[in-house]
């Protein structure tokens, strides 16, 4: 029997460029980090690489701490990433990706399938295309996620409300948008859906063997990297209503929790079931990557010292990564807008900051026209947290207090997780 003392959780981010795994003990603090990188796209994309890589950051965190501590494990994966296993979890498909689109016939099935206006979710077409290959009679419908924690624990045929959002799943409802028997395959292959943090089963004797996990080491639901991230920047102790996070990398995205679902597909709002709440946002096509276009990351960090960040410029910009936006406008035709650009360097870089600074606000105003409580307080995450100028003018921009998250690494939100789940209700 582990000590609350001595208690220690595992998050594990499972990504498309390898495996990140951290241990937090009670309090939240990281106790032992460890990744390990795929060798090149086709491991990335072998399922059995990703428990490879899962076991070599195991080995390296035992020489770190000791594994026997864990008493409760999360994993996150990629939202959309599915595949087909059998009862033993062994894999009946190749993965199919989030990024990769049914074919356009099984995408034509599966909407003849769902009451009529109904949009096919993404993840359902890949797993009508995967299932398509070979037919299978009897199989489970695995995320990413899905699949690594069912390798610990011995069991599969579940989820996460988050994963399977994009399956089809109602988290208002607590259950799918389709009916499962109209489905081409049979319906029983789907999860059963848990909130994250549900503790689904323990360890198996094999891994309890193989790393000194404790036999009573919990697994618990995950969660999908992009929340995990969303996790790892707030904190557990701040998911109230009005938290918020910017994610300024090469584009800028915007999450807020909200007491209330919020589902906006015209604007591309929507939501994920948090806990007792849920996290509404949105992405838009600025960000740092409008900035890249015209000046070097050298070249704004050098010029970034010259600014005053509280002395508005009053040029109107409204910098874009490239042509198009659909949040905080929705105009698939909108270019960018940076002109006039004024002789001076600095000048201009201040006009970008300002300029994604109220997109940014444009985006948390069109929230809260829809419900969801403008932030707070705002985390941020992304190359452009690093920027202290760039925060100030945001800070000034958006009214309320703007600093960097210390966590950022989805791993550390899924050991969040992994505390949550083990923590007295």
């Amino acid at each position: 029997m582990v000590s609350e003392s001595d208690a220690l959780f595992l998050g594990i981010d499972s990504g498309t460029s390898g495996i990140r795994a951290v241990c937090v003990d009670r309090h939240g603090n990281s106790i032992a980090e460890a990744q390990t990188r795929f060798n090149d796209a086709g491991e990335a994309r072998t399922p059995d690489a990703w428990w490879v890589g899962i076991c070599r950051v195991l080995e390296e965190l035992s020489h770190q701490t000791a594994l026997k501590h864990i008493i409760a494990i999360a994993v996150d994966g990629q939202s959309g990433t599915v595949l087909l296993c059998d009862d033993e979890g062994v894999a009946l498909s190749p993965p199919m990706f989030y990024n990769e689109a049914a074919g356009v016939d099984v995408m034509g099935e599966l909407a003849a399938c769902l009451p009529n206006g109904k949009e096919v979710p993404a993840t359902l077409g890949r797993v009508a295309e995967l299932w398509a290959a070979d037919k299978p009679e009897c199989f489970h419908v695995v995320h990413q996620a899905d699949w690594l924690a069912g390798l610990l624990c011995g069991r599969f045929g579940f989820s996460d409300e988050n994963n399977s959002l994009k399956l089809g799943y109602n988290p208002s409802a607590g259950n799918w948008t389709f009916e499962p028997s109209s489905l081409p395959f049979d319906g029983a292959a789907l999860p059963k859906v848990f909130q994250p943090s549900t503790q689904i089963g323990t360890v198996t004797a094999a891994v309890v063997e193989q790393f000194d996990f404790p036999p009573d080491c919990r697994i618990c639901a995950g969660t999908t990297d992009g929340m995990a991230g969303f996790i790892a920047a707030s904190g557990l102790d701040n998911l109230g209503p009005g938290t918020a996070v910017t994610s300024l990398g090469t584009t800028l995205v915007i999450k807020t929790v909200s007491p209330t679902r919020v589902d906006v597909p015209s604007f591309g709002i929507y939501s994920h079931r948090l806990f007792d709440n849920w996290v509404a946002g949105g992405a838009s096509n600025s960000g740092g990557g409008a900035l890249l276009r015209h000046f070097s990351t050298a070249e704004i960090s050098a010029l970034s010292a010259q600014i005053d960040p509280d002395v508005p410029t009053g040029l109107e910009y409204y910098p874009l990564v490239s042509s198009g936006e659909r949040f905080p406008i929705n105009d698939p035709a909108l270019v960018d807008r940076t002109k006039p650009r004024p002789e001076n360097d600095a000048g201009f870089l201040a006009g970008l900051f300002e300029g994604v600074a109220r997109i940014e606000k444009r985006g948390f105003d069109l929230l809260e026209t829809y419900g969801v409580p403008y932030p707070l307080r705002v985390k941020t995450v992304g190359g452009g947290s690093q920027n202290e100028v760039w925060i100030k003018i945001r800070q000034r921009i958006l009214g309320v207090e703007v600093t960097a998250a210390k966590q950022t690494e989805a791993a550390y939100g899924a050991a969040l997780v992994a505390l949550r789940g083990a923590s007295p209700a």
